[in-house]
């Protein structure tokens, strides 16, 4: 049998207690810490100072619409001969839509072309009848002698008046053949009055192709010179006249540039009269008019006869018009709801929309409403930065296009629309919805910390090495409160333009509504 060692169970003993004492006070402390409210532990974000971008931006969303759209309607009723168009298809201003069978306009058009011929004879039948009622200037100038009153009778051939006009006169005299040429034509004469030797300038007006014969058989051409009467000359005024140094060989007579008479063409009892004596009248002027009783009446009704019927003809022809329909604008095809063959009625069609619907896709347009704070800080020609959930990696450039001034209140809050232009719209579509972004103010390459790590406007709480023992609670451990001065802030990040320098490590509260990135980093 083998020994027991009671000195060794003693031993073993002890130990087992020993361990157990040490598991109960281990379980004991346990427990007094988990009885024992912890110390809580705040949080710590922080962001360093980097240098980088900074905007101030005014945001609006709209629903993207093209340039210009059309839809396609019909005034007339018709037979479909022609639609060479397919939806999708791009189309020119100006490009045929539809054809409409014309044989019916045709016909209206080819009715009232002919009323327009009979209401024109019958006008100049009237006229005709009218024009030996009326007696008109055959040349202008002065009424020198008038001959008749109201209410004579004239006989044909009588004569109504003198005309006469003085105030240009001419005078022709013979000049040396051999001397007188057709570029006299222009160049100036002296003219000698006779009576008082006084000199006037003239102007060769003509001078004439054919040679006479003087006596001793002096060859010689007639030249005509004009002279502007400005007192003083009469018709028999005689005079001599030089061109340059060659002198007429003859004295001649002045006359008036127009001295005639009117003479009666027709017989008739003088209703009305239009001149008198010392009148200027113009050539066609009215003279008289002899009594003609209804004709006057039938001559009006005629004349509105002709428009009346002109009224009509181009009534037909703008309906031809209307049977070709052609693209309004530049642009392509979105539906086409008529083809070749089908029946057009404005009438019955109104309920199922328009025969097609054109876009223009020069460009697109959204419309974003501005509140009344920021409408004053956005202009026409302003760039705008476009994002949509269709394209999310893409980021188009519009600009304002208008701004308009009848804003639409609201609950007492008034917003303006603003209508953005597209130019470069690359896969975007009409009825997508966007999000612009209109740039008030921007900073690159400045300094600039989240907007969240400010504190009562202009202090930053900067993590330092040196030992601080801070009163303000709210001042996390290892960081000092630094005064900055601040630049743009876009509610993201803000630019530091005193205060800080790139790479200091500033406090952000934590903010579940900031979106953290890689500037941000636990502390």
């Amino acid at each position: 049998m083998k020994k027991i060692n009671f000195n060794k169970l003693k031993v073993r003993k002890i130990i087992t207690r020993v361990l157990i004492l040490a598991v109960i006070v281990i379980a004991g402390f346990s427990f007094f810490k988990r009885s024992t409210p912890a110390q809580e532990t705040m949080d710590i974000m922080t962001s360093s100072a980097i240098i980088g971008k900074v905007e101030s931006v005014i945001s609006g969303t709209g629903t993207l619409s093209p340039a210009n759209q059309y839809e396609v309607k019909s005034l007339v009723k018709g037979e479909v001969l022609k639609a060479p168009f397919e939806e999708g298809n791009t189309v020119e201003k100006g490009e045929l839509l539809y054809q409409i069978s014309t044989s019916e306009i045709e016909n209206s058009i080819k009715s009232a072309e002919i009323g327009v011929e009979k209401a024109e004879l019958n006008y100049q039948d009237y006229l005709d009848k009218k024009d030996g009622l009326q007696i008109t200037a055959a040349e202008s100038g002065y009424i020198k002698k008038l001959y008749i009153k109201v209410g004579d009778t004239l006989q044909a051939g009588k004569t109504i008046a003198d005309i006469y006009n003085e105030d240009v006169m001419y005078i022709e005299l013979l000049f040396p053949s051999y001397e007188a040429k057709k570029s006299w034509v222009g160049k100036t004469a002296s003219v000698i009055m006779d009576a008082t030797q006084e000199v006037v300038k003239g102007e060769v007006t003509e001078v004439s192709s054919m040679e006479e014969t003087m006596d001793g058989g002096i060859l010689a051409k007639k030249v005509t010179i004009r002279v502007k009467n400005i007192g003083g000359i009469k018709a028999g005024d005689t005079a001599e006249v030089s061109i340059g140094d060659i002198s007429g060989y003859n004295i001649g007579t002045f006359r008036a540039e127009t001295e005639t008479s009117i003479v009666a063409q027709t017989e008739g009892k003088i209703e009305s009269l239009s001149v008198k004596e010392g009148q200027w009248i113009t050539k066609g002027d009215k003279i008289l008019s002899i009594s003609s009783k209804d004709l006057d009446s039938q001559i009006e009704s005629a004349e509105l006869g002709i428009t009346e019927a002109e009224l009509s003809l181009e009534t037909q022809k703008d309906q031809m018009k209307r049977y070709t329909i052609e693209s309004p604008i530049s642009g392509q095809i979105i539906t086409k709801n008529k083809k070749q063959g089908d029946t057009i009625d404005p009438t019955s069609d109104t309920q199922s929309g328009p025969m097609a619907i054109v876009y223009d896709m020069s460009y697109l347009t959204f419309q974003m409403n501005i509140d009344e704070l920021q409408i004053s800080s956005i202009k026409e020609g302003q760039k705008v930065s476009i994002t949509t959930e269709s394209f999310p990696e893409d980021t188009f450039v519009g600009v304002i296009d208008r701004i308009s001034l009848k804003g639409d209140t609201n609950n007492g809050v008034t917003n303006y629309p603003v209508i953005v232009k597209v130019e470069k719209f690359g896969n975007l579509l009409p009825g997508m919805n966007v999000t612009g972004k209109i740039i008030i103010d921007e900073a690159d390459d400045v300094l600039i910390i989240p907007s969240s790590a400010l504190q009562r406007d202009n202090i930053v709480y900067v993590k330092s090495s040196e030992v601080v023992q801070n009163d303000d609670p709210t001042i996390p451990e290892g960081f000092v409160p630094v005064t900055v001065k601040i630049g743009i802030n876009d509610g993201s990040n803000v630019e530091i333009k005193e205060g800080l320098k790139e790479g200091d490590v500033v406090y952000v509260p934590f903010d579940t509504t900031v979106e953290m990135t890689e500037n941000y980093y636990g502390y």
